[in-house]
């Protein structure tokens, strides 16, 4: 995981004209699948990323993201409810494949592996009503910080100015260690990126 986090930081740093720097935002839903139950979790990501032409018509697209995730849950007939909030740091490294339909306009696919590193996680509950809890998920040492994702994706690219994408990442890393539990997390995206 090292090694993508160093490659990805050093083609961001280089600064050369065949570059194309991008300011990308939008919508993320991310699903829980904790062994045979799942839970879905809201929110958004923003984030810089760069497209470097390896040749024409493909690039490497390495990024740096931060994204924010919400879920509320609810048990024993709403006796027992939490609200978890979630922030994380994303690292692609996408290899991407464009297709020009017109001067202004190309179609475009992606995929690749993404680092997913959490920063914080937090649930507060409520017990009928009464009692609250504040419980951060990180004090679980069962509860690993660390993912891989693998994506693919695709959208559209106008003037050379603004990406609008969807895409679709799998969680390939077992988050909860325990032997009673499995824990993985896939995410759906949607955005806008500006290209500076």
């Amino acid at each position: 995981m090292k090694k993508v986090f160093a490659i990805a930081a050093a083609l961001m740093l280089i600064g050369t004209s065949a570059f194309a720097q991008s300011f990308g935002a939008g919508y993320v839903q991310s699903t829980k699948k904790v062994n045979n139950s799942s839970s879905v979790a809201n929110g958004f990501y923003a984030g810089f990323g760069y497209s470097a032409e390896i040749m024409p018509g493909l690039s490497l697209n390495p990024g740096l993201y931060y994204e924010f995730l919400t879920s509320n849950s609810s048990a024993l007939g709403g006796i027992l409810s939490g609200k978890t909030t979630e922030h994380y740091v994303n690292v692609p490294l996408h290899l991407s494949f464009s297709l020009p339909l017109a001067p202004s306009f190309k179609l475009f696919v992606y995929g690749g592996p993404t680092a997913n590193v959490g920063i914080a996680s937090t649930t507060k509950g409520n017990i009928a009503g009464v009692v609250d809890t504040n419980t951060n998920n990180y004090e679980d040492d069962d509860y690993s910080r660390f993912d891989i994702l693998a994506g693919v994706g695709g959208g559209i690219e106008v003037m050379n100015k603004l990406r609008l994408t969807v895409g679709y990442d799998w969680g390939l890393l077992d988050r909860y260690t325990s032997e009673n539990y499995t824990l993985k997390r896939n995410r759906l995206t949607a955005g806008v990126a500006f290209i500076f």
